[in-house]
């Protein structure tokens, strides 16, 4: 399996999770939202011209939307952009040829240079 292919499929089982937590809380939710309604008073006049609940969480959708849009557009005149660096770090180079060890030799390590006792010096 690709890189891609494994990232889509745990974005996918990600989704997935994410619906089967969603279902039981949206129901109950709803059945909440069921007992507490009759004791939540209505709109008062003054705010009619207001938007409602669900028109306001559609127009912060809709914002959110337009948001990444314009970042994806962004990030794709970056990529375009980045274009001579981008073909230079994305291309595979031909391996490099292996190189064979280096042959052992008979030399000998050099011997280690003696310590010397540590000197303490008197004040």
């Amino acid at each position: 399996m690709t890189v891609t292919a494994t990232i889509t499929n745990w974005q996918d089982k990600y989704f997935e999770f994410v619906k089967k937590i969603e279902a039981p809380v949206v129901q109950r939710t709803g059945q909440f939202a069921d007992t507490i309604a009759g004791y939540v008073p209505t709109r008062p006049t003054f705010m009619a011209d207001m938007p409602t609940t669900k028109e306001f969480v559609d127009q912060g959708l809709k914002f959110r939307r337009r948001m990444v849009d314009e970042q994806a557009t962004f990030v794709h005149h970056m990529l375009k952009a980045m274009d001579p660096v981008l073909e230079r770090v994305d291309m595979v180079d031909a391996p490099h040829p292996t190189h064979a060890p280096k042959a052992a030799t008979d030399h000998k390590a050099p011997a280690a240079k003696p310590q010397r006792p540590a000197v303490r010096k008197v004040a």
